[in-house]
């Protein structure tokens, strides 16, 4: 009976997805624009570097692993003729390689047009990063935390620029409490994706005014681990793949906060499918916005010339 139960309900998350998959129609082009994109070298995070690059973007695709990196930007190449695409070296799972990105970037770069934070761990990692942190909370939330602060002066001298950061609807059951503490898989994930909300909306009111626009998004039920080595591993995204969202699909709601020009002075905004989607009670909470902030700050070893003050 389980059986029949686990297929209506895989049934009823492919209906769901195709009724309400929203889609980037904007048709701006990207030239002369700088993009940077975590995690650019697979899935959400490849798919919204390849459709920027065939725009005529300058991508920058920021990835741990240096062959993949490569690859993927060589591959977006091919497909795009456009040669403005490369790979940086960026551990998020490193404050060390996080400053380093950014001191080689502002001194190859003279602006930043779009900061795409995506790159994420999907529950896998319970141990401790060289920084003293869990390793999924580095990775989702206080690396990219590092990285959007230290970049902020760049965005605000290139404005008008745009801050996206990928989240989950997961972040309802989430809670920024023992943010270093090895809970279970689920509840570290569920916590990093309400940092992240909450994170994109308290810089949102600390950047109001500059010309920087922040917002979230949830991309959808997606499946990216095509590429799993292992039979069941293939046997289970071969599954997913029949139902959930492919990560062109999932790529739509990035593409729309990053080209469209109904964004141009939307800030501090959730979008679900390419429109304004429902923001849990807690990621709403202001108060927990800036005790979330003076956490992150203190943990990620912020200087403070680095700071972003509260309006």
């Amino acid at each position: 009976m389980w059986l029949v139960w686990l297929i209506i309900g895989l049934i009823l998350i492919k209906t769901y997805n195709k009724i309400t998959n929203g889609k980037c129609y904007s048709d701006n082009v990207m030239s002369g624009k700088v993009v940077i994109v975590t995690g650019g070298n697979s899935g959400i995070g490849y798919q919204t570097a390849l459709e920027l690059a065939r725009r005529g973007a300058k991508v920058i695709l920021g990835c741990r692993d240096e062959e993949r990196g490569q690859k993927a930007a060589q591959s977006i190449i091919k497909k795009t003729n456009n040669r403005s695409v490369r790979y940086m070296h960026l551990d998020l799972s490193s404050f060390t390689s996080v400053r380093k990105f950014v001191e080689e970037f502002t001194k190859s770069e003279a602006k930043l047009d779009i900061l795409i934070n995506n790159a994420g761990a999907s529950g896998v990692h319970r141990d401790k990063t060289d920084d003293g942190l869990i390793r999924d909370m580095q990775v989702n939330h206080f690396g990219p935390f590092l990285l959007t602060l230290l970049l902020v002066p760049l965005l605000k001298k290139s404005a008008p620029s745009r801050i996206i950061i990928v989240t989950s609807t997961l972040h309802r059951f989430g809670s920024i409490s023992d943010l270093n503490s090895p809970h279970s898989y689920m509840r570290t994930y569920c916590d990093s994706k309400l940092c992240n909300i909450l994170f994109s909306n308290e810089l949102a009111r600390r950047l109001e005014d500059t010309g920087v626009v922040v917002n979230s998004l949830h991309p959808g039920h997606v499946n990216t681990s095509f590429y799993k080595a292992t039979i069941l591993e293939k046997l289970r995204t071969m599954v997913l793949y029949s139902f959930f969202k492919n990560p062109i699909e999932g790529s739509q709601t990035t593409l729309y906060l990053a080209i469209s020009d109904d964004m141009d002075q939307t800030t501090g905004g959730y979008f679900v499918d390419c429109k304004e989607g429902y923001m849990g009670m807690k990621a709403r909470n202001e108060d927990l916005a800036a005790k979330l902030w003076d956490i992150s700050e203190q943990l990620v070893g912020l200087r403070p010339e680095e700071r972003i003050n509260s309006l």
